[in-house]
């Protein structure tokens, strides 16, 4: 059963709901009569990648909507696993071209999304929140109780229709199939004066010329435009004289100009970036092992070497902060990476605060090493290190160094739960005793690691697992080593609920993006302040009921910076406005915050 959204009086409310849910599997049209998508399902499957990829895929793309302040509501659709991601568009909302390209553009950034309902719309439908499944139970939304009244109440407010153009610019993407990739990186060529690949230069792209003629749709992301155009342009053979003439008139790289005109001529390093990726990155796995993925390897056999060595203070969050960076690092197929602190907290799922401290104790043991400090709202740029091939791995306490408990990208999952979060959750140390617990083979014939077995393996005491394994039982979660994971995840989710830290990874993204606001916006008051000659601006309070661009300025969306009465920055002010404006219209997107404490 297929329920037309402009039949359905309900629609206005939140989404498109007969007055009575059949008993039998039913969908809903994501696009009226006039074939205009008013709603945009994102129905990421698992059937072909399994229940993980389409999980991780949606925790991606559910970020992405996150940062770009669009409201939206996620359901696990059935008991395959499969995910769903809810949002409505504004009237007359998007049109059928625009969406097909959007869903053909995610498709090569998300392997499990089913573009069959974002590429029809006469017949494109999806199963909506409490529509059952055909192979039993039903789609459920993730949130519960207040935080799901607060989610659909904030879907009453329908998203405008450019959002498709945003998703489009944070997700670069090529229109034609791409060509056979040669067996290795591409070389640079003329690398001094005006570097290009070593290939024939060719006519740009659809899409690269498209991005080029065109100003950015209000709420785009710039830098990633930026990005796409200049990949664009390294892919067909241009060099960086090309680059430079295009940043100087061309509409999609006006981010550049404004960047020239503050003083910071950003064009030569987006472009050697740019041309990196292009020399070395491909939108597949690359068929035949590259030099980055034996450093990786190495990398990761050494953080696993010595599981016991992350049993001192602090060493579950440098060990999961590790692990991020390597995961990063094997996404952009490059050891030195622009990372700001609060987007790695979000990967390792520890405080931005942690981040920076913990870095610096990961670069005094020769882990990392900071290639250049963060300013401004630019990154700061971290280089994982390789560790010395010459000398031998550090053994674990047993005599000989432990066998790795699990594939990296497994462990870093398991240990980003919210059930595992510090204070609100049990913490770090409690998630490697039950990942211990929980993979490879036992050391010893049984069902499962006796707390023995997992002291040796993590470098506990034998009191503190036999504690955390006493806890993990009570609270019901399984230390079996044959767990299915779907049910795990599942059994996780209920624990983490019943402790009360279920939706803390939400709380810290939250919180991150606000701490990335009220950096702007102080930065934005410093440079309004040491402008020269007479100064006008905005209010100092400004009315938030007023319908701004997405990427709007910060002092236009706030107003002036408040001070004390002695005429000191105040943050507590500050804080309790953009939160306001938060709760009203969502948080904007924001650029890389820089890597330290003072961002």
């Amino acid at each position: 059963m297929r329920i037309d959204p402009d039949r359905t009086h309900t629609y206005a409310t939140t989404m498109a709901m007969p007055s009575q849910a059949p008993g039998f599997p039913w969908a809903i049209y994501l696009a009226g009569a006039d074939h205009r998508y008013r709603l945009l399902a994102f129905d990421l499957d698992s059937g072909r990648h399994g229940p993980d990829a389409a999980r991780a895929d949606a925790d991606r793309l559910a970020a992405q909507l996150a940062e770009l302040g669009v409201p939206h509501l996620r359901a696990q659709s059935g008991p395959t696993g499969g995910q769903h991601l809810w949002l409505r568009l504004a009237a007359p909302g998007a049109a059928p071209d625009d969406v097909r390209r959007l869903a053909h553009a995610l498709r090569q950034h998300y392997p499990s999304l089913d573009t069959a309902p974002l590429t029809n719309p006469a017949t494109g439908a999806v199963r909506p929140p409490g529509a059952p499944h055909r192979r039993g139970g039903q789609s459920r939304p993730h949130l519960h109780g207040a935080a799901l009244d607060a989610a659909l109440a904030r879907l009453d407010t329908e998203t405008a229709p450019e959002a498709v153009d945003w998703l489009l610019a944070r997700h670069p993407h090529s229109a034609a199939p791409a060509p056979r990739r040669p067996t290795g990186p591409v070389r640079i060529v003329d690398p001094v004066s005006d570097p290009r690949l070593d290939h024939p230069r060719r006519p740009l792209t659809d899409t690269t010329r498209a991005l080029l003629d065109a100003a950015p749709a209000p709420g785009a992301d710039r830098s990633a435009i930026v990005h796409s155009i200049f990949l664009g342009m390294a892919r067909a053979g241009h060099t960086l004289a090309d680059a430079r003439a295009a940043a100087a008139t061309a509409p999609g790289l006006v981010r550049l100009r404004e960047d020239r005109a503050r003083g910071r001529d950003d064009t030569d390093r987006q472009w050697r970036r740019a041309l990196d990726t292009a020399a070395h990155f491909a939108p597949t796995p690359p068929t035949t092992r590259t030099p980055i993925d034996d450093e990786l390897d190495r990398i990761e056999a050494a953080i696993g070497a010595d599981p016991t060595h992350w049993a001192r203070p602090g060493g579950a969050s440098d060990e999961r902060i590790l692990y991020a960076l390597v995961a990063v690092a094997r996404t952009a197929r490059t050891r030195v990476l622009d990372v700001d602190c609060r987007r790695l907290a979000q990967a390792a799922a520890v405080d931005a605060s942690t981040v920076s401290r913990r870095l610096r104790v990961l670069a005094h043991e020769s882990w990392v090493q900071c290639v250049r400090a963060g300013s401004g709202t630019r990154a700061a740029t971290w280089q994982l290190e390789l560790p010395d091939p010459v000398a031998s791995l550090p053994a674990a306490t047993q005599g000989e160094p432990a066998p790795a408990p699990g594939h990296p990208s497994s462990l870093l999952e398991h240990h980003t739960h919210d059930l595992w979060a510090p204070r609100s959750g049990l913490g770090g140390a409690a998630a490697r005793i039950h990942w211990a617990a929980i993979s490879g083979k036992p050391l010893i014939s049984g069902t499962g690691r006796n707390p023995v077995e997992v002291a040796a393996l993590t470098g506990y005491s034998l009191a503190t697992v036999t504690r955390t394994l006493s806890t993990l039982a009570r609270l019901g979660v399984p230390t079996d080593v044959r767990a299915d994971t779907p049910t795990l995840r599942e059994e996780l989710d209920r624990v983490a609920d019943r402790v009360g830290a279920s939706g803390v990874g939400a709380q810290r993204a939250r919180r991150h993006l606000l701490d990335r606001e009220l950096h702007r916006w102080w930065l934005e008051e410093q440079e309004w302040r040491c402008r020269r000659g007479k100064k006008t601006g905005v209010p100092r309070t400004v009315s938030l009921t007023i319908a701004l661009p997405i990427d709007a300025p910060a002092r236009l969306r706030y107003g002036r910076f408040p001070v004390t009465d002695t005429g000191r920055a105040d943050y507590r002010a500050a804080r309790a406005v953009v939160t306001r404006l938060f709760s009203l219209v969502g948080p904007p997107p924001t650029e890389s915050g820089q890597c330290n404490e003072a961002a």
